[in-house]
């Protein structure tokens, strides 16, 4: 049987594992001075718009769309700004709340999501596009949903065209039309604001939101697709393929997972080193892992245990963990 201690260890590991991918930016530290409202994703699958005010400390925050009875549902506290420029919000221990000066959020909501209060990660954007054109391009993406209770992870990619249509393909980068296994596709239609529906033949399977990033797009859909074999309740991330280099990834990095974890790691080169979990600090040397960037395809990066993530806008990156647990994280410097 395993110790308490071995299970620990475990969930640290696959936490330093999977987070191999990252990208530059000015760091948590830059943000804005007034309040922002972000248009947000929960990584359980609810859409929300959460509000930031620095001067004040506080935020705010209302869930417009649930598949677990908590539309309207709101939430609020304070927050305590900590020396490496992330935000402690009140009421949710552990957890961070990251403002990027390019308008991308990451922060966490604590709620009953069907099987008791939980803290979940949410990222959000200040400002969608509103133009199909904007949104037209290649992206690689993460997917976590569940159905029926059981969750599961994958990566992929997916094309969304000129002509509100998009094709995924999990597992590969085939190319447009070119799937070898398990392709899907569909239509986007506009329902104002910045907000999205994702069409599957008639069936709408969620809603999706984008933003461009220093010239790289990124999309979050609010998945919420129950049928059987369907995307499942939780969400999708994407992101433009763009090439990772290294004076992108190198950095202090901050991440909340699938399961209920927050992470600080390290990025130097190829290399990654866990130093704190869950707020507390981790013995210098006794947590690493290593990382291949561009790997399997261009944008993708590949971690020595198992685990496949990518950047998706300026200093932000999702992983599929080893164990197929979901990060998502921010670069704090």
């Amino acid at each position: 049987m395993h110790t308490l201690l071995t299970s620990i260890r475990s969930r640290v590991v696959a936490v330093v594992l999977g987070a191999a991918t990252a990208l530059a930016s000015c760091g948590g530290g830059d943000s804005p001075r007034a309040p922002v409202q972000y248009t947000s994703v929960a990584m359980a699958g609810e859409l929300l718009t959460y509000t930031v005010d620095p001067l004040a400390l506080t935020y705010s925050y209302t869930i417009t769309e649930s598949q677990f009875g908590l539309q309207g549902k709101t939430g609020s506290g304070t927050l305590v700004r900590n020396g490496d420029g992330t935000y402690s919000p009140s009421g949710i221990p552990n957890a961070r709340i990251v403002i990027l000066p390019n308008g991308l959020l990451l922060g966490a909501v604590r709620e009953n999501f069907g099987g008791g209060v939980v803290t979940v990660p949410i990222v959000g954007m200040s400002s969608p596009v509103s133009t199909i054109g904007a949104l037209a391009t290649t992206y690689n993406y993460m997917h976590r949903g569940c159905l029926s209770a059981l969750c599961a992870t994958d990566t992929g990619t997916f094309v969304i065209g000129a002509n509100s249509t998009w094709s995924s393909c999990p597992s590969a980068n085939p190319g447009p039309g070119s799937c070898p296994a398990n392709g899907r596709n569909g239509t986007l239609e506009s329902r104002g604001n910045g907000l999205w529906r994702v069409k599957e033949g008639a069936t709408d399977v969620g809603t999706a939101i984008g933003f461009n990033s220093g010239g790289q797009n990124v999309l979050l859909i609010d998945l919420k697709d129950i049928r059987p074999g369907g995307l499942g309740i939780g969400l999708v991330v994407g992101a433009q393929q763009t090439t990772m280099t290294s004076a992108q990834t190198d950095g202090v990095w901050i991440a909340g997972t699938s399961n209920h974890h927050w992470a600080v790691f390290t990025v130097s080169g190829s290399d990654i080193e866990l130093v704190n979990f869950d707020g507390l600090p981790v013995s210098p040397g006794t947590l690493k892992g290593t990382f291949a960037a561009n790997s399997p395809w261009q944008g993708m990066a590949t971690t020595n245990g198992g685990g496949q993530g990518f950047l998706a806008g300026s200093g932000v990156y999702v992983l599929e963990t080893g164990n197929g647990y979901a990060e998502l994280g921010i670069k704090l410097r």
